[in-house]
Parts: structure tokens; sequence; C-alpha cells
């Protein structure tokens, strides 16, 4: 017998190999059905052939384009959705030469391509590049009708919305929505972070390009009564409206670009987006007064989730660079008036310096949430002493015990309770993974402990520190006057295609490297990540989109005994985003899991969650 415990949401149920359900308060409309049996097999993942799938999609960037704008070399995501209400996931892929594509499946590991007809005179061409370069995708239902709408991103095209009409075809409404930007925007994540019923919307933004990719950069400093403030960059004043607040200058005289803002939007209920203010209130420092100016950090991912376990959505934002990652508690009241405050440097120590990707899961099995942020720390002990470039991480010194660190390695986050939290990766075995992307916290042996999957790879290692000696060279020289003299230089940094990384969990928090015997070892440069139950057999899924590459598509093998429950609320959050699921049974520890949107880097899973339980008496 087990036991599932839902938070404020109705629940639909897939069970497997039937058995007897109870429930503590059981929900209205409570629906289950038994699954198959499964074959016994080794626990792990197996990749499918993506066009012997049927997803005939490569995610290209000319060599041209990547070497004269690095952000374009983070990639692209995946999303994961039953759009047609046919009960199967189907899968969006996001490209940046490539068009971007919707894949109905068919069932039986079988995928055709339906862009045109879901999707009818849909362009993707965004007005900053005359390219795609979308980079992130989430399925949510923004304007409560039922079913999933799209999100996309695209660096210099904002976030862009399709509305779906029920049956898979899908219309745009990103002026309707009041979304329409410029900005680079990577991530998504979507919650009700306001308490008043719909999906609101929080959209991570990079640049769609940096000075770093210009020939020469030079910058015009004056001395002025506050100290040395940047007026030009290469002749052009940073009153222009694209350099406006974009640098600044740190101690010892180095001048730094900044990433755009971020934007939170709130939804009407209808799907009608209005952005919040940084300084109107709603985001608050960590003793409680208004921001005086919006943080303008260079933003990978971001993902909504309860830290803390009082049913408010908290915001936690992976940004890159020397920008420093953010973490935001929700203290919205009852009269739904926003607030979020800044957590407390000492409630967390340390967060990753090139923060690409964070997951939260209940890793020791505690009943408190804990989380994962990955970084670009090599396991190769001699790659360590190699990846030398843009090493400047935030470190706590002497008397300055209110810092938060940014330490160059993963951290692993064990829950404290109180609202604290301890890094722990080092203890669990974590610490590296080369260079990382969004991870994904899956219980891929259903054990009952959640593992921990880490897509990774990079088109070129531009850690690499001989690399960036030779341009920094090159640029003191004046040798850099041309975009192809870039280029030339961008092309000696290494390529660096890793294989992925497979930790299995303990049961104890601690880890050990399965890489090879779960099957998860491809090198490619796999990037935006999604799971979902693609096949129907209660298990879930990854799918992952790697750049210049067939997408990364892993069937589960898991063959223990599980339940995977979907959930129907009360519209307009009829997917019961942001609901706690704990599933108790009598051999396996308590498992609590979430439901999100979006919420991964450049990416968003179906939303469901699979649990693990034993098998009923005879």
């Amino acid at each position: 017998m087990f036991w599932v415990t839902l938070r404020w949401v109705f629940a639909v149920l897939v069970a497997l190999l039937g058995g007897a359900i109870g429930m503590q308060a059981a929900p209205v409309g409570l629906r289950f059905k038994g699954l198959a049996p499964v074959s016994p097999s080794l626990p792990g993942l197996t990749r499918l052939s993506a066009p012997g799938l049927g997803i005939d999609f490569t995610n290209r960037l000319s060599e041209e384009r990547a070497v004269t704008n690095r952000n374009l070399v983070s990639g692209s995501g995946v999303a994961l959705a039953d759009v047609d209400g046919d009960g199967r996931l189907d899968v969006f892929l996001c490209g940046l030469d490539s068009q971007n594509a919707l894949y109905r499946n068919l069932g039986g590991w079988r995928f055709t391509n339906v862009t045109v007809r879901a999707l009818p005179g849909v362009s993707w061409l965004n007005p900053s590049s005359g390219s795609n370069d979308s980079t992130g995708a989430a399925f949510a239902d923004v304007d409560g009708d039922g079913d999933p709408d799209l999100l996309v991103n695209q660096l210099g095209g904002g976030t862009r919305l399709w509305l779906n009409d029920g049956q898979g075809r899908f219309e745009e409404a990103t002026d309707a929505a009041g979304l329409r930007s410029r900005t680079g925007a990577t991530s998504m994540a979507l919650a009700d972070v306001d308490g008043d019923g719909d999906l609101d919307l929080y959209v991570s933004n990079f640049r769609p390009t940096t000075v770093l990719d210009q020939p020469n950069t030079r910058y015009q400093l004056r001395q002025t009564e506050a100290g040395t403030v940047v007026v030009a960059v290469n002749g052009r004043p940073v009153t222009a409206l694209d350099l406006t607040n974009r640098f600044e200058i740190r101690a010892g005289g180095e001048v730094v670009e900044m990433g755009e803002e971020d934007v939170l939007f709130l939804n009407n209920g209808r799907g009608r987006f209005v952005p919040v203010s940084w300084i109107g209130g709603g985001f608050l420092d960590v003793s409680g007064k208004a921001l005086s100016a919006p943080p303008r950090d260079w933003g990978l991912a971001v993902r909504f989730q309860d830290m803390n376990g009082d049913g408010r959505p908290d915001l936690y934002v992976c940004n890159d660079l020397h920008t420093p990652d953010r973490i935001w508690m929700n203290e919205t009241g009852p009269d739904h008036a926003l607030r979020f405050r800044e957590l407390a440097s000492w409630a967390l120590r340390s967060n990753p310096t090139f923060s690409m990707g964070v997951d939260f899961g209940d890793l020791d099995r505690d009943g408190q949430v804990d989380f994962f942020a990955v970084d670009m720390f090599s396991r190769n002990r001699a790659w360590r002493h190699t990846q030398t470039a843009g090493m400047a991480p935030l470190l706590r010194l002497p008397g300055r015990s209110a810092d938060r660190a940014q330490v160059q390695r993963n951290v692993l986050q064990l829950n404290r309770g109180g609202g604290t939290w301890a890094d722990a990766a080092w203890q669990s075995g974590v610490e590296a993974s080369e260079w990382s992307w969004g991870p994904l916290i899956l219980d891929v042996d259903l054990d009952g402990y959640e593992d921990l999957l880490v897509p990774n790879g990079q088109w070129r290692d531009f850690q690499d520190g001989d690399g960036a000696r030779r341009i920094a060279e090159a640029q003191r020289r004046g040798a850099l006057k041309t975009p192809a003299d870039i280029a030339t230089m961008v092309r000696s940094f290494p390529r660096l295609a890793t294989p992925n990384v497979a930790f299995r969990n303990r049961g104890d928090a601690t880890f050990e490297d399965v890489s090879l015997a779960w099957g998860f070892t491809t090198d490619s440069i796999s990037q935006g990540a999604a799971i979902g139950d693609l096949d129907g057999d209660g298990d879930l899924d990854v799918v992952m989109n790697d750049l210049m590459d067939a997408p990364a598509v892993y069937r589960n093998n898991a063959s223990a005994p599980r339940i995977l429950i979907r959930l129907k609320g009360k519209p307009p959050n009829t997917r019961g985003i942001g609901a706690s699921v704990t599933l108790r049974d009598g051999g396996l520890p308590d498992q609590t899991k979430e439901i999100i949107a979006g919420g991964r880097y450049v990416s968003g899973d179906e939303p469901a969650r699979s649990f693990a339980t034993v098998l009923p008496p005879p």
C-alpha cells in the first residue's frame, strides 16, 4: 500500500503493475490505470537514433557565425508536451541556423514532422540577425484553456508566444501578449508567483552580442567626482540605447561588460503579460529595502521552486561570467502584492562562478529541498591546469564573512533546515563534470533515490589559457582589426566535445559515476535537455538538443515498479504547475517532487513526475 499526498491540485495518476492506491485526502476527479508490465532489464539509458525515429533535425550553426558571435555557441533547447491531446508526448526543438521543428509522437518510438501543419505560415526570422537564433522553449497553458501553449526565446528576438487551439495548431500571439522585444533571451520558467491562480513568466536574458567579439575594442574613460566612468566604446557614446548601463569599472581599473536585465512578467489570467519593475518594490534586498537599480546579469537559466516549503514559488537565477547567481525568496502575501526578498548570504555560502543550470530535489530523502548547480570544472586533472581563461572567482576574504563565494566547480547544496543550505559537492563526489549545462535530477533506476544526469560539451574550449593569452596579446598589439582576425584566433581554441555524465545516488547523498554502465557517455555537445514519458511506460525518458548534431534521445530502461503522476488543476493553472507531490510507500523513503514549467536550461519538461514503488503483495 502506498499513499500519495497532493497539495492544492486535482490529479490524474498513471500507476504501473496495478495495486491498491490509498489517498490521505482523495482529490476530486482522481483517475488511474495500470501500465503494461515491463520486461526485466538493467537500469540505464539507451540512446536511440533520432533520424531512425523520424526526428530529422540538426541544430546547425555556421563556422562563420560561431566565431564572430560566441553567444550563439551556448546552443538551444527542447520542450515536451502532448500538444494535440492524443495522449502521446510530442517534441519541439529550437535551432540557430536551422528552423525550429515540432515532431508529433505516433507511438512506438515513431515521430513525424508537423511543423508546417501545426504552425502554418510561421517565420522564425530573428529581426536582429536575419537568422533563427532560437535558444529556449517551453510549453505551458498561459491562457488557462486547458492546452499547452508554446513559448520560444531568441537571441535578439526576445520571447515569442503561440497559442494552441486544442488540436495542436498554433497562432502567434506575441504582440497581443505584450512580449515583443529584441532582448538576448535564453531560458524561461513559469509559475503562479503572486497566488492569483495563473502562470506568470520569468525570462533570463544574456545579450544578442558582446563587445568581446568585436575587433580592437577600445574604451574611452573619464574621471568624475563619482570616480572613473566609461564614456565611449569604439568611438560610440555610452548614451546610445544599446550601450546605456552596459559597462562598469571594477577595482584595479578593469572594464567589465554587463548583461541585460531579466524580466518577470505577471499574467492577467488570459495570457496577457505585464513586466514587473525591478525597483518598484516587488524585489527587495536582504534588509527588506526596495532595489535601487535592476541587476544586469548574464542570465543563462532560471527556475521557480518552493525552496523552503512555504507553498510559494521561490526563484533561482543562474548567471554566467562575473555576475553572481540570484536567489529570491517569495514573500508574497494573501493580498497578491508581489514581494521577492534576496536570500541572505549566510543562508547560502557559495554558488558556481559560471553557473550553467540548476535542478532541485530531495537528494538525501530528509523531506527538504536540495539543489545541484553546475559549472565548467573538468574531471581531468591535467585539463584543470590548462583551462584557466576567465578565472575570476569571488572568494571570501578575511573579515568579509558576509560575502557569498563564487566557486569554479559544481555545487550540491544540501538543505540543513531553517532556510539554509550547505555545499557538499566534494564530499558527494559531484564537484566536476566538464563544461556542463542544465543538470537533470531524475531517479533513473527507480530505487527511490534521485540521480544526476549532466549534459556537457562546448564547440571550442574557450577556457584554454593558451588560446586566451594569444587573443589578449593580439589585442594589445592592435592586431585584431577585422572580424576575420578574431575568427582566426577563435579557431585556435581546441574543440571540446566531451562525454555526458551520470551520477547514481547511493542513498546517502553520495554519488558514483555510472556513465558507462548507464549508456550515457556519447561524445557530443549536449546543451538543452528535458525529461518526459515518450513511450508511455511510466518512467521518464530524456531528450537533448545537441549542437551541430542530431538530438540525443535516450530511452529509460528501468524495469522497477513505478507510478507516473500527471496533474489536472482548476483553470487557469490546468496542469498544477508548482504543485508538490509526495509519495509514501512502506518499502521506500518518502519521495517529494514538484511539477514545473520551463525551468531547465533553455528547455521544458513534460509536466509529470515518476516515482519508485514496491510491488504489491500477490
